[in-house]
């Protein structure tokens, strides 16, 4: 009996998701006007920024400046939740119309909202999210095609509708077939980037396919691996990365494709991994656009390792313009996670503690750090976008992760601390001067 209650709600669910994928009204006024949200008068300039950064002003206050004014030699955006941009009354919302150039949805976009069920696809949330950067005319990224997390578990089941998890599938000999699963795979892809190919920018192709060396396995709780395994026979099981890419790629041509992993800012086995990987599917003529650093690091990130990290992936550049020159100059690295864990050291594992100036300061001091050396490349033309992870310290993950305490990762306040600017905002503004002269 559970089990037909079971089958009837999942039943009623999919009708209601499918009922739910007719194009939506439009949730945003069509006269909006982004221009009103800061202070015309606003020169850019340093002096005027320094002036500001003494008073106390809150990310969507009239006579903030925008963020993202300071940087012509790359965009800087945000990742957001979409109940966060539906009510353009909102500070939040405000905000993120005002300061950045490149917005993402942190979860919506990702297949387990997108394809929960066979037949059945949910873009109500993406499309809002679409109408949302019509507003100011930003660069959407949409993260991501597929994960070995947030992935509907139907996909790796012989059986859609086994009700048996994906290990004790596995375990018990009942995982999708290769061509099952390659199947899946290109039906979601091209009917999910074919339907965004006029609106979403770039995409994140796979998210966190390597572990410290290597391709993810069943032992890092990642299946793909598993279930499409060594196509080509050259030794290495991440033809899935490469069937990822080739469908993205014939479902828009013009799509920025990016490969998203983390730790590659320290971890130089993990880089070394990244770049092999690279480097084959781009002789093997897989066009892959860039590699994303998803950049979640600690206060006490070692900035010059870092940057030794992005120069090796740099080094792809010279092969993707020998393997495609008729795209000569289109390979980048991309920072697309970027947050600052403020627990580190002998308060690595704090459960509480409370923020003072002088913490702040200290964070003010490596996000300029960081932002300098992101502009070292930009000026070359190897970085084209930063992406903070998180609109304000109290919308972050890092609140909850790796326990719930109250981290202070970002560059607002809390809401309830007034979602004032911190001084790691100024100091990542003032950072652009010496870059270049602001118009």
């Amino acid at each position: 009996m559970k089990r037909l209650l079971a089958i009837i709600l999942a039943a009623f669910m999919a009708l209601s998701l499918v009922a739910c994928e007719k194009e939506p009204e439009g949730i945003f006024p069509d006269d909006y006007d982004v221009s009103a949200l800061t202070n015309p008068e606003i020169k850019y300039t340093l002096e005027e920024l320094e002036t500001l950064s003494k008073t106390e002003l809150a990310a969507d206050s009239v006579d903030a400046p925008a963020l993202y004014k300071y940087f012509n030699n790359m965009k800087i955006g945000c990742a957001f939740g979409y109940n966060q941009c539906t009510n353009l009354n909102t500070p939040v919302a405000k905000s993120l119309l005002k300061h950045y150039n490149v917005f993402v949805l942190g979860n919506e976009c990702k297949p387990a909202y997108i394809n929960p069920a066979e037949g059945v696809f949910y873009f109500d949330d993406v499309d809002g999210f679409v109408e949302f950067g019509e507003l100011n005319d930003v660069t959407l990224r949409g993260h991501t095609l597929l994960w070995h997390a947030q992935t509907p578990d139907w996909w790796y089941k012989a059986d859609p509708a086994d009700t048996r998890t994906v290990r004790e599938c596995y375990e018990q000999g009942a995982l999708a077939t290769r061509e099952q699963l390659t199947e899946r795979i290109t039906t979601f892809i091209t009917e999910y980037v074919t339907r965004y190919k006029d609106d979403i920018d770039v995409w994140d192709l796979c998210n966190e396919v390597l572990n410290a060396d290597s391709i993810r396995t069943v032992n890092d709780d990642s299946y793909w691996a598993e279930i499409i395994g060594d196509v080509d026979g050259n030794g290495y099981k991440d033809d899935y990365v490469e069937l990822v890419a080739n469908v993205a790629r014939a479902a828009d041509e013009d799509a920025i494709l990016v490969i998203n992993d983390f730790n590659m800012e320290w971890q130089a086995s993990k880089t070394q991994a990244m770049y092999d990987m690279m480097e084959r599917m781009f002789r093997k003529g897989v066009r892959i656009d860039g590699v994303g650093f998803q950049s979640h690091i600690g206060l006490d990130c070692n900035v010059e390792l870092y940057r030794s990290q992005i120069e090796k992936i740099a080094g792809l550049a010279e092969i993707y313009d020998e393997c495609f020159p008729e795209y000569k100059g289109n390979f980048r690295v991309q920072i697309t996670e970027l947050d600052m864990n403020m627990f580190v050291g002998s308060n690595s594992d704090g459960a509480f503690y409370k923020w003072t100036d002088e913490d702040y300061e200290k964070q003010a001091e490596k996000y300029a750090e960081l932002f300098d050396m992101f502009q070292d490349f930009a000026d070359e033309g190897v970085i084209d976008m930063v992406v903070l992870w998180g609109t304000d310290d109290g919308n972050s993950w890092l609140n909850s992760t790796p326990k719930l305490r109250r981290n202070a990762a970002m560059i607002v306040l809390r809401e309830e601390e007034g979602f004032l600017l911190k001084p790691c905002f100024w100091s990542i503004a003032r950072t652009s001067f010496d870059h270049y002269t602001v118009e």
